[in-house]
């Protein structure tokens, strides 16, 4: 069984939002692990989490990401 499917299926996973989430109310999602960069390519990109990796590229129209 790999790493993420182990913290997948262990006490520690997450539902993203609450189940009653309240109007009006600002919510931060709760992140699972998912993909994972090998080690030497996280040191380089500055994360473990590529759903992290959001490099600043203040002429990009879509959230910040640049096209790699």
């Amino acid at each position: 069984m790999d790493v993420i499917r182990m913290l997948q299926n262990s006490e520690y996973f997450k539902e993203p939002l609450p189940k009653d989430t309240v109007t009006a109310m600002a919510y931060v999602p709760y992140q699972n692990a998912g993909k994972l960069y090998a080690p030497e390519q996280a040191l380089c990109r500055g994360t473990l989490f590529p759903d992290l990796d959001k490099p600043f590229d203040p002429d990009c129209k879509k959230g910040g990401k640049s096209d790699d």
